[in-house]
């Protein structure tokens, strides 16, 4: 036997080996990944309750979601009103934590871990907390603002239990986490070269000035990536509606992936239910391709284009 041979024969149990190790998962990813992404395609095209046969009724799911489903247009325009607001808050929210805390003081350690810590608290525990927070009656929020309804002579507010400030308190639950995104924007500026902000100190500039032609032009990379990432994030919320609001007041809070999750488990339309799956995969599909173009105003450090 050749020396040649040899070597691939070697190459050829070395690869075998690599496949044995990374079988678990590779099954894994064919049988609880791929596999089901295309079984929900082929569900899109069918009437399946989940209990008889399938039957393929090719795009009547599609089109009865889009010519003849009101609330298909409704959870779709809650969840485009908390992605317009909420992905942009959480930006503004998200970078002015990491501003107030990439200060270099006593202690400074225990107040970003503090800031964090929501993030790894149960969504379930989160929301149960900012129910009772929230609570109109007895809530610690209208306790606080309470001489501020005096005041003015107003009524309580009813936060989520208000149709139109229902979605609002829901989004200013959810800035609660901007701690995580305040952690990857900390990294970005503390990865951010001394000796410009030195060069500016010599020429006159404040902390204003830094703040703006240096801090944040360099931080644009972490912020064009939370923010392709919220943007997808938002399209999927459902556990704090499901928990907090069932989806009201008057469905105000009945996001997309809410009456996805109904169709699926209270309506057994298991067909409609992947159809609106691939809509939302398409919908997001291609916002982010979108978003994506906004990658042109990113400024990288060392790029001179």
């Amino acid at each position: 036997m050749s020396k040649a041979t040899t070597v691939t024969k070697l190459k050829k149990q070395e690869n075998l080996i690599g496949y044995l190790f990374a079988s678990p998962w590779l099954f894994g990813l064919i049988v609880l990944g791929i596999f089901p992404i295309f079984m929900s395609l082929f569900f899109s095209f069918t009437n399946y309750n989940m209990i008889s046969a399938p039957t393929i009724v090719g795009f009547k799911n599609y089109e009865i979601l889009f010519t003849n489903d009101d609330l298909f247009w409704k959870s779709l325009g809650n969840t485009i009103y908390h992605v317009v607001i909420a992905v942009p808050l959480g930006i503004v929210v998200g970078v002015g934590l990491a501003l107030l805390l990439n200060n270099k003081i006593r202690g400074m350690g225990v107040y970003r871990t503090l800031f964090y810590l929501p993030n790894v608290v149960s969504v379930v525990a989160m929301t149960l907390l900012w129910l009772w927070l929230f609570q109109p009656n007895f809530g610690l929020i209208n306790e606080l603002f309470k001489p501020l309804y005096d005041l003015f002579d107003m009524e309580p507010l009813g936060w989520y239990l208000d149709q139109k400030l229902s979605k609002l308190t829901l989004i200013l639950m959810g800035l609660w986490t901007a701690g995580g995104s305040m952690v990857i924007y900390l990294a970005a500026m503390q990865d951010i070269p001394v000796t410009l902000y030195e060069s500016a100190e010599i020429d006159g500039a404040g902390w204003l000035k830094k703040t703006i032609y240096i801090t944040l032009p360099l931080m644009t990379p972490s912020i064009f990536f939370n923010f392709i990432m919220g943007l997808i994030g938002s399209f999927q919320v459902f556990t704090i509606a499901y928990i907090m609001t069932s989806g009201g007041p008057s469905r105000s809070t009945y996001y997309y992936a809410y009456y996805l999750f109904d169709k699926m488990m209270i309506d057994k339309a298991m067909g409609m239910a992947s159809a609106m799956a691939w809509i939302l995969l398409v919908m997001v599909l291609i916002v982010t391709i979108f978003a994506l173009r906004l990658n042109k105003y990113v400024f990288y450090l060392g790029d001179e284009s």
